[in-house]
């Protein structure tokens, strides 16, 4: 089940309310979305991340024309391709290392809503006698969709938006669109759990037990999602860091 409009957002909220007896909505928690924001935030993420690589190569091919052996058109040899070679090593790296840190967040925020689903889980096995081992994966299913988007879609992207008052739109979307992705990504799989009787304690306990289970699978799985899709997008800038870096220090080997 793939939502897209807030209709279907308040469909499934009211499905969850009737089906499991809870209100996923109250295990927002601002404190939390606010520290993972400060972290997603543009424009400030960026210039962390991307900027400080290439100010550092800046500031070394400044150092170039004070430590290089130049003499005569070895200056402006230097002065052009140089300053050209240093931005692009500085670029690539520091995208690679944007990556890398968004990679992290991403995570962040999906391992946490994955806690809020362990949360939910527990209180779902206390007040509702009806979920138990026959429909585990619909139940998990259904709390990851809810969670995602009506506790930690809405809450990141308010978050996001007010920490950018201006272009927070820009940022909104995308933050959107990958938690999106995240929720229609997830899938459970089925136990080996052997049957038992659900209405005893120690039946609850080991409906629990199972649905921890599948959703330490689950987000092992979703780890392994998101780490080969950021594997991917660093490719490129993988290729390109090793290209500038060894045109780079070719160039210094030659005009030194």
């Amino acid at each position: 089940m793939k939502l897209r409009t807030k209709k279907e957002v308040l469909q499934l909220n009211e499905k969850i309310k009737t089906e499991l007896g809870i209100d996923v909505s109250e295990y927002k928690n601002e404190e939390v979305a606010e520290n993972f924001a400060e972290l997603l935030v543009l424009p400030s993420y960026i210039i962390s991340w991307v900027m400080r690589p290439i100010l550092f190569c800046l500031v070394l091919y400044v150092l170039g024309f004070y430590f290089l052996d130049l003499v005569h058109i070895e200056y402006l040899l230097y002065g052009v391709i140089g300053l050209v070679l240093f931005l692009l090593s500085g670029i690539a790296f520091g995208f690679l290392l944007l990556l890398f840190k968004m990679k992290n967040d991403i995570w962040g925020i999906a391992d946490y809503s994955l806690d809020i689903l362990k949360l939910s889980v527990e209180d779902v096995s206390n007040i509702n006698n009806q979920i138990g081992k026959q429909n585990k994966k619909d139940v998990l299913s259904l709390l990851f969709k809810g969670i995602i988007h009506i506790v930690t879609i809405p809450l990141f992207t308010e978050v996001v938006s007010n920490k950018v008052p201006v272009l927070g739109f820009l940022t909104k979307r995308p933050v959107k669109k990958v938690l999106t992705l995240v929720s229609d990504r997830l899938e459970f799989e089925e136990d080996n759990i052997d049957d038992f009787v659900e209405d005893s304690d120690e039946g609850k306990s080991k409906v629990l037990t199972s649905y921890i289970s599948i959703i330490t699978k689950a987000s092992e799985g979703l780890e392994k999602f998101i780490n080969f899709t950021f594997k991917i997008a660093r490719s490129p800038f993988v290729i390109l860091s090793l290209f500038s870096f060894v045109l780079l220090f070719l160039f210094l080997y030659l005009i030194h």
